[in-house]
């Protein structure tokens, strides 16, 4: 019925999980405090590590000041292009159907593609430490007008990819003509539909934590 407001009442499969309470099997450990992220993991030894990243979308680091912060306490190193040696491009393994989000490794050079591109990297005692010391490291740039154009295509990358779940379309979204398909719809309900603000906070910091054993790299990371 065209412009009608009237509800209508679908069946519920017994095997839907809509309309009834599903246990998480996560709970129990997480509102008592047990459930352990990867940031939980201490080692002997270990050192942590806080990455600089860049203040601007486009544009060429043109100069790294790290006096001040390879001069802090408990301050292991500040890598950077300049130091860190060869990094090389990660290609997918024998057997490994996925694909990692950034190939290029870090610091491959002085060009910034995006807001938040590592710059550099802090390591220091503590976490304390090389949070200090990222936060001490200076950057200067040399801007470039950033690329807002909405119709964006990646460089020198397949139309589809392989992940983790199947082949993909690297494209996840598509731009349609929604008034096009609401006018030529052969049945159709207006109405307004209000949902609360919904804010993500996460229960646990992004981290990873790489621990070697002789020649076996075992990684500790988050989801």
């Amino acid at each position: 019925m065209e412009g009608s407001n009237m509800a209508t009442t679908q069946e519920i499969r017994a095997t839907s999980s809509i309309g009834r309470g599903v246990p998480r099997v996560d709970g129990p450990l997480k509102v008592s405090g047990k459930a352990q992220y990867t940031s939980d993991f201490h080692f002997a030894g270990m050192l942590y590590a806080v990455p600089v990243e860049a203040t601007i979308a486009s544009g060429r680091v043109a100069k790294l000041d790290t006096a001040a912060a390879e001069k802090m306490t408990g301050v292991r190193a500040i890598f950077r292009r300049e130091n860190i040696g060869k990094i090389f491009r990660a290609v997918q393994g024998p057997g490994f159907e996925g694909i990692c989000d950034e190939r290029r490794p870090p610091f491959e050079d002085d060009v910034v593609r995006y807001y938040g591109q590592y710059v550099a990297l802090a390591v220091a005692d503590t976490f304390e430490a090389a949070k200090a010391a990222a936060d001490a490291v200076r950057v200067t740039y040399a801007k470039n007008k950033p690329n807002v154009e909405t119709d964006l295509k990646a460089e020198d990358e397949p139309e589809v990819v392989t992940t983790t779940f199947m082949p993909r379309q690297r494209l996840q979204s598509q731009r349609g003509d929604a008034e096009a398909a609401f006018a030529a719809a052969p049945v159709k309900l207006d109405q307004t539909y209000v949902t609360p603000a919904e804010t993500h906070n996460p229960l646990e910091l992004h981290a990873t934590t790489a621990i070697w054993d002789g020649s076996t790299l075992t990684l500790y990371e988050s989801s």
